[in-house]
């Protein structure tokens, strides 16, 4: 009789493979191997520097489907040595599918230096908030660093339904404050004000919030795929500033000294 055993030697082999690799469906929120906690995990990684230091932040939204793209992104940010931290401003994935998800972490979580990311329209649709939750986090949460409060919200209102509940204009009104030990806030959002994607109720309310809020540098956006924009709401009060993507490939330094900040479109 022929010796079976290399068959079902190689046949055991060739299941533990399959058990081993990472599977996907389209309704899949995750799988054991995928990140949890992430922006939490990446927020202790920052290193703690006195308030009014300088600081430099790079700010990359709309890394959807462009591996490619971000792989390239990746290797140039990490060539500098001058980089506090990198904000993925949302547009993460296309389909919000945790496939698109754990592939563009993969590539961010190869980066020098803690990323921080922020929900995007894209991010919303089939089971990607499910996803982008437990994955990374809440939807709205802030942080300090340098003596600078960064408070990241959800901007995407298409995808409520322009219901009115989002942007969270009481969850904002309640964070964007100075507290002890803060001199400076900047807000981060995907989906900007002047875009029809944003809740048109809620445009006023939203700029006038931004405007009226003491010591706020500016609020700044991605969602566009388009140059560097900055606009002033009636030529007064913050900057809102309009990033480019990683589609694009672009991304934005933003500086933030004695109290001012700048920001400087890069392509690569």
């Amino acid at each position: 009789m022929k010796n079976l055993l290399p068959y079902c030697v190689f046949f055991i082999y060739i299941i533990s493979l399959s058990c081993n690799s990472d599977e996907y469906s389209p309704n899949q929120v995750f799988n054991r191997n995928t990140a949890t906690d992430v922006n939490a995990k990446q927020l202790a990684l920052l290193s703690q520097k006195p308030a009014g230091t300088p600081i430099k932040v790079i700010i990359s939204g709309d890394t959807q489907r462009s591996y490619e793209e971000t792989r390239i992104f990746v290797d140039q940010i990490n060539q500098r040595n001058d980089i506090d931290f990198v904000i993925l401003n949302g547009d993460i994935s296309d389909f919000g599918l945790l496939l698109e998800f754990d592939g563009i972490y993969k590539l961010y979580s190869k980066l020098h230096v803690p990323f921080i990311s922020v929900i995007g329209n894209h991010d919303l649709v089939a089971n990607g908030r499910a996803v982008y939750e437990r994955m990374f986090g809440p939807l709205n949460f802030t942080f300090n660093y340098a003596g600078i409060k960064f408070v990241c919200h959800d901007t995407n209102g298409r995808e409520y339904n322009f219901d009115g509940s989002t942007p969270n204009l009481t969850w904002l009104k309640s964070n964007l404050k100075l507290d002890a030990g803060i001199s400076n806030l900047v807000a981060i959002s995907h989906v900007p004000p002047t875009d029809a994607d944003f809740d048109p109720k809620l445009v006023a309310p939203y700029e006038n919030l931004l405007n009226q809020t003491p010591g706020l540098l500016a609020s700044i956006h991605s969602h566009r795929h388009s140059k560097l924009e900055f606009y002033y709401k009636n030529g007064t009060g913050i900057p809102f500033i309009i990033t480019n993507a990683i589609v694009n490939r672009a991304y934005t330094l933003v500086e933030i000294k004695n109290g001012q900040i700048t920001a400087e479109e890069i392509n690569f």
